[in-house]
């Protein structure tokens, strides 16, 4: 029995298999394409979540600067303004705070402290002046004012001098403890001078200090005078404790116009 054959209308060639296979592809297209919009479109999306975020970053940032720089929230209160270290005699705390008065309604950001502390300084009884922001809108100053190490001038023209050589201020009177002194007139001088004398006033017994009427330092050699008129000649600040002893015995055994202990170890009387 013969098998029955199924005619086709025409052959399956090439291009019929071609235009098969095609469609697949063409699916297989449709998807790839499909999947490129979809990722672009989500980067399309995070690029404008991006850019918002951004923008809404920089516009707080620009807020905040505002605030900050130029709006009155944070301006600088004359109220608000404290002073510490004023001393009445020396300077007062409106003087201190006249420093601050250009810059009162400023943000306090946009205040500059360190110019108001050199303000502050150019007067010569203080020392140091700090000054820190508080928020939201004061000051805290912190002075510290020079203090008398030795007076110099004479009766009626005393004027207290600190431990640099700064002459700073009057002295109505003698300052008791403190000696009286002549010191350089250029400042390097007078700073090594004072030093100086400072060491000589450490070293001397308080016997001694209590009959000494005036020390001279020109930042080189001390010499003083006693108050019954005799001369001490110290020299250098060098070996200045056996200076003083020697001098102590010199003073106890000898009763003289001139009392060299330059040299310690030879002293000089006449």
């Amino acid at each position: 029995m013969r098998s029955a054959r199924v005619k086709l209308a025409r052959p399956v060639g090439q291009k019929d298999a071609a235009v098969l296979l095609g469609g697949e592809k063409r699916n297989e297209r449709s998807e790839f394409d499909l999947r490129r919009q979809e990722r672009a479109r989500a980067r399309r999306i995070l690029y404008i979540k991006t850019m918002a975020m951004i923008a809404a970053g920089l516009a707080f940032i620009g807020g905040l600067v505002w605030v900050l720089l130029f709006s009155p929230l944070f301006a600088l209160s004359a109220s608000s303004v404290h002073v510490e270290g004023a001393d009445e005699t020396l300077i007062t705390a409106e003087s201190v705070l006249s420093s601050t008065a250009p810059y009162v309604g400023t943000p306090l950001p946009r205040v500059p402290t360190a110019t108001i502390a050199e303000s502050i300084e150019s007067n010569v009884v203080v020392d140091s002046a700090e000054v820190e922001r508080q928020w939201p809108r004061g000051l805290a100053i912190t002075i510290a004012l020079r203090t008398p190490a030795m007076i110099e001038g004479s009766a009626g023209a005393f004027r207290q001098v600190d431990d640099e050589g700064v002459s700073f201020a009057d002295a109505p009177t003698l300052i008791e403890g403190l000696p009286l002194v002549s010191l350089p007139e250029s400042d390097e001088e007078r700073a090594e001078a004072a030093s100086d004398v400072l060491s000589l006033w450490s070293t001397l017994s308080e016997a001694t200090k209590a009959q000494v009427s005036g020390v001279s330092a020109d930042g080189k050699t001390l010499s003083f005078t006693l108050t019954n008129g005799a001369q001490v000649k110290w020299g250098t600040p060098d070996d200045g404790a056996l200076k003083a002893q020697v001098l102590d015995v010199l003073l106890a055994q000898r009763n003289v116009r001139v009392y060299d202990v330059s040299s310690p170890t030879h002293p000089v009387t006449s």
